[in-house]
């Protein structure tokens, strides 16, 4: 179970990081992050009920896992594909708010 919370931990601190790594010509930074955050929650909710089925399987499936020894790439897994995948469409919401990345 700890490892569960290790991952929703990681995509918390994911989550709370600052518009750091976009810009847009004319922004102050306080709307720049207005519109992160907006796009942070947009994903959130997008991707709320990929962890939920996530989380379901891994109740269901997780015995299973641990006695095969994959529990924990499964979650492994888990976290890096829905890590990825909230990342891109936060990346596309920002581009799509007239941001560019700067890298960061």
């Amino acid at each position: 179970m700890r490892p569960i919370c290790a991952a929703t931990l990681l995509l918390a601190l994911v989550a709370c990081s600052g518009p750091g790594g976009w810009q847009k010509p004319g922004v102050a930074p306080g709307d720049a992050a207005a519109d992160y955050a907006e796009c942070r929650h947009t994903a959130e909710v997008a991707f709320r009920r990929d962890t939920n089925i996530d989380t379901d399987i891994l109740a269901t499936r997780g015995q299973d896992w641990q006695r095969d020894g994959v529990l924990q790439s499964e979650q492994y897994d888990d976290a890096a594909t829905d890590n990825a995948l909230q990342k891109d469409t936060v990346s596309r919401c920002m581009i799509d708010k007239g941001y560019t990345s700067t890298g960061g």
